[in-house]
Order: structure tokens, then sequence, then C-alpha cells
């Protein structure tokens, strides 16, 4: 099926009266981080000028990132640098929410952990017993069907029922970690199988890019057969968590800004949100004009939030020009 891209507007291709009336028709910005607000390599030009004028312009601003290797004191500091007070509130971070999750179900059995340890930490810090490893690699002895090393997975009886296998980005993922996991959902059932961050790529800035954990997930699901419950964007799971959080009665009125079509652009359309694509992270728009998906393509698309800049600009000038007739 070819998807009619044509509607799908440049910001700063919009008329006068279409960007007055885009600027009027939200009162909410929810935005990624990664790729939108910054890059892993550094900051994006005037985005801080951006963000600064937008909550001038009254708008109210909130994040929600798939990011779990940062501490939410460090999320705050960088925002803090960009000269903006966003409380922790204001911050979803996919490892409080795994938290929150667990806490709803009452989870008493112990929590297996495919993440960073400042993910395990909040796992550990709300009262969870965390599972995690094995952190030694598996000697290779040259041995001739070497994977009979993973039999002792699965018929070892010393480690505790794990009621949750949890699973992130994780640098240092290995066959033995998906192994692990695996096991633990063959041995329980009931055993729930919990996906953070399912980016199947994970942009540095524009030109870089790492294989995500969304490859890794995938992989865990077709083994166990099981489907994973995505706490990240864009699981049902956390649509509901946020129009829960934030209050949102008029999603119309709210505008999601991300940098990726899956994650941000599908969880807009779940969520009934407006939709803005930036191309300062993971997505060009070549990327873009070659999806196929109607249902993970934004309504508006610009280069960064400086855009918006230009955009209030033309339609002050527009506005006092108008005055003077």
């Amino acid at each position: 099926m070819i998807v009619d891209k044509s509607k799908i507007r440049h910001l700063l291709d919009l008329s006068i009266s279409e960007k007055r009336t885009f600027l009027n028709s939200f009162d909410t910005i929810l935005s990624d981080c990664d790729g939108v607000v910054w890059n892993f390599t550094g900051p994006i030009p005037d985005v801080d000028q951006a963000l600064q004028l937008l909550k001038h312009q009254g708008k109210q601003v909130a994040f929600i990132s798939n990011n779990g290797m940062r501490t939410m004191a460090e999320y705050k500091h960088k925002f803090h640098q960009l000269g903006l007070d966003v409380q922790q509130r204001d911050i979803v971070h996919p490892a409080l929410t795994t938290v929150r999750y667990l806490k709803s179900v009452k989870m008493q059995d112990a929590v297996y952990c495919i993440g960073t340890e400042i993910f395990k930490d909040y796992l550990r810090d709300a009262g969870f017993n965390v599972l995690d490893g094995p952190h030694e690699p598996i000697p290779d002895n040259r041995e001739t069907n070497g994977v009979r090393v993973f039999q002792e997975f699965f018929t070892e009886t010393t480690s505790p029922k794990v009621g949750a296998v949890v699973m992130d980005i994780d640098v240092n993922i290995s066959l033995a970690h998906l192994m692990k996991a695996k096991c633990y959902l063959q041995r329980n059932p009931d055993c729930l199988l919990i996906a953070g961050a399912t980016d199947y790529i994970v942009p540095l800035d524009t030109s870089m890019d790492v294989v995500g954990p969304g490859y890794f997930i995938e992989v865990l699901e077709r083994s166990s057969g099981r489907k994973a419950l995505v706490l990240g964007k864009p699981g049902q799971a956390l649509a509901d968590f946020i129009l829960d959080q934030f209050n949102v009665t008029r999603p119309e009125r709210t505008l999601f800004v991300g940098d990726m079509l899956p994650q941000d652009m599908g969880f807009g359309t779940r969520c009934g949100f407006q939709k803005l694509l930036m191309l300062s992270g993971g997505t060009t728009l070549e990327m873009m004009l070659a999806h196929q998906k109607p249902e993970e393509l934004p309504h508006y698309y610009a280069d960064s939030y400086a855009d918006f800049i230009q955009l209030y600009k033309e339609v002050a000038e527009a506005d006092r020009k108008k005055k003077k007739i």
C-alpha cells in the first residue's frame, strides 16, 4: 500500500494562517529527549531558546524518554543546563515506569533484569529482589557442541522464583543473558516479560547509530513464545500511564515531539496526540518519505526545535503588519 505523505508539512512551509492555527492548536508538549532536545554526542543548536520560548508562550512541557541509562538527577542537570527548571514529575523515566507497574501487580518474586546498572538500581531501591548476570564470559574451549554449557541453565535449582523478566538496553548483553531470561520464562508460566525501550536503533547523532534493544527483545519473544508488555514507547501500558499522570482529557490539544517513527510517532498515534517529527536525531526526511505505516507517520515535521523560534517570529511579524493596516 502506498501511503500519501503530501499532507505531512514542514512547519516553516505552512502559510502564516496555518502557522498561527498550528501554534494555537495545542496547550501541552510531550517530548522525547535524545535526538530531539540533545544528542548523545552533544547539544542541538538553539533548542534551549526554543523550549524557553514555548514555555514563555504558555505551553506546558514535559518529557518522555526511552533512555534508562541516565539517572533522574542527570536528566534534571541536563535540563538545568538548557535554562529549564524541570521537575521530576515532568520526566517519564522507563525504569520508574517499570517500578510503578511491578508495584501495581504486587510483585513479590525476584526480578531478572537485562539492563544497565542504573536501571537495576531503581528496581533495587524500590525493594525488588533483582537478579542479573552472568557477568563472566563463558569460556570457549574449542569443544564440539559448546552450547551444551546452557544445559545447566535449565536444570539448576538454586535460583529464587522469578516473577518477571525485565529487558532494557544493556551494552553487555550476550547469548547467556538471553538464555537465562528464556529459562526463567520457561520455568514459570506466570512469569511476566516486560520491555522498556524497544528501539531498534539508538542514534548518537544524525550520522551514527547503535544497535538497539528491540532486536534482542524480538529474539527473546520468538524463542520463548511470549509477547512482551512494553512499558516504554510505543507501548499501550505507557500510553495509559501518560494519559493518567498528565491528566490528559483532550489528547488532540497535546503535541507529541520525537525523532523516531515507530517509537515516537507510533506512540503519539496510540495516545491520540498531534505528532511532530524532528529530523535532528534518528530519522531523515528520506526515511520518513519511504515509511509505509501510516500510524507511524507525523502530522508535521521540522529540522529541530529551533524552527519554533522562526515560526513565532514570522507569526509575530505578520500580526504587527496586520495592526498597522
